[in-house]
């Protein structure tokens, strides 16, 4: 016989609902995303791009959001969903990236080539300025550290260390080959050979616009090509990345 709850026993309902809670398995009451960045300096990105890029990085990280409180069990299971970017904090992309986390709810965990007092020989002016805000703002800070000495070396750490991070790279680039190792492109191509889903939002100087897709397999130069729109296919995603065992 199947029990009636009504709203003259709202407290038995929360009660069952918690003591489900305590029993359910760890999976089923909490959602980890983990969002790496990646993408362009401050230096190529015009305003006009940074104007079209900063709504779509804010639904992209809106859209993982809302499809990380609907995967998982059903709604009997109090579900906590955390939701992390690592970000190198360079200019440009990666603090862009930061501040439209830290406005849909995520923790910034910032991720450094070198330590503190070192990587901000990489900025000056309004970007030394920038960098110390999205610094300061950040809820983690961890440096690989590189050495100076071996600066593309550093570069690479810290790009692989995002993606050991990250179950998600999001990438803000032009499609481009880039400049080599510790690069953009450098560090899609080692996601994608990792299988890690890029998120890409390819900019377009021209046009001065961004559009997103996902990748999902190939390499850099030719990379395996998915649409990505609507919550269905952001919730279709998560349950693609975001196996059970990996929901503690």
């Amino acid at each position: 016989m199947a029990l009636k709850l009504n709203g003259s026993n709202q407290g038995f309902r929360w009660k069952l609902r918690r003591a489900l809670s305590r029993v359910a398995p760890r999976w089923a009451r909490s959602t980890t995303v983990n969002v790496g960045i990646t993408g362009h300096r401050a230096c190529l990105l015009t305003p006009a791009v940074i104007a079209a890029l900063e709504p779509v990085l804010e639904d992209v990280f809106g859209s993982l959001r809302e499809a990380a409180l609907s995967v998982g069990p059903g709604r009997m299971f109090k579900r906590r969903v955390q939701l992390r970017l690592h970000s190198a904090l360079a200019s440009g992309a990666d603090q862009i990236a930061a501040k439209s986390a830290h406005a849909t709810g995520y923790r910034v965990h910032a991720l450094l080539p070198f330590e503190a007092d070192e990587y901000r020989n990489d900025f000056s002016g309004r970007e030394l300025e920038d960098f110390e805000d999205a610094l300061q703002a950040a809820h983690e800070v961890r440096a690989i550290p590189g050495e100076r000495s071996d600066e593309i070396g550093a570069y690479v750490s810290v790009g692989k260390a995002v993606i050991d991070e990250a179950d998600i790279l999001i990438a803000v680039w032009d499609g481009g080959e880039g400049k080599g190792p510790g690069g953009t492109a450098h560090v899609v191509g080692l996601a994608l050979e990792s299988a890690m889903p890029v998120i890409h939002i390819a900019i377009d100087r021209d046009a001065e616009s961004v559009t997103t897709r996902l990748l999902v397999g190939g390499d850099a130069s030719e990379p395996v090509v998915q649409p990505l729109s609507g919550s269905k296919a952001y919730r279709a995603l998560l349950k693609q990345t975001l196996p059970p065992r990996r929901r503690a």
